[in-house]
């Protein structure tokens, strides 16, 4: 629907009907820009920006669709499970002061809470595309195209 409110519809429908529709949209702003009517010195700065981005997408498109397997993540809460569970016995003696070691419970519930925080961070941070508002930047992107333009 965006694309045919900003695009003629022939454009617009090339991009939607397009195996990749990103790389049909930088064909797209090629030939756009090579249709500008400015000086061939200016143009090469705009296409040399345009390759930019177009190394910049492929990145981003690699890191999408190549997440961390599944191992290390189920190994890292494995590991770190087995490491709270034994935690309380290293925190015995530090809490020998405190009542039949009472301390050494909030201390263990503390840290656990942090640290399994911390592993799910991690988790969520595998995947930055899921959890940035993605259509907040596009749209940001797309009004400053339009007021340049």
């Amino acid at each position: 629907r965006e694309l045919h409110e900003r695009l003629p519809p022939r454009q617009a429908q090339a991009i939607i009907d397009a195996a990749h529709r990103p790389n049909r949209a930088l064909f797209d702003l090629s030939v756009a820009i090579e249709n500008l009517p400015m000086h061939f010195m200016r143009k090469n700065e705009i296409h040399n920006a345009a390759t930019i981005f177009e190394d910049n997408l492929g990145s981003s498109e690699r890191l999408l669709t190549s997440p961390i397997p599944l191992f290390y993540a189920r190994h890292t809460a494995r590991f770190l499970g087995v490491w709270l569970l034994l935690m309380p016995f290293c925190l015995y003696d530090p809490f020998a002061g405190s009542w039949n070691h009472v301390g050494m419970i909030p201390a263990t519930a503390l840290i656990s809470i942090f640290l399994f925080g911390i592993e799910e961070l991690a988790t969520s941070m595998e995947e930055p595309f899921t959890i940035l508002p993605m259509q907040a930047f596009c749209d940001k992107i797309g009004n400053w195209c339009n007021e340049i333009v």
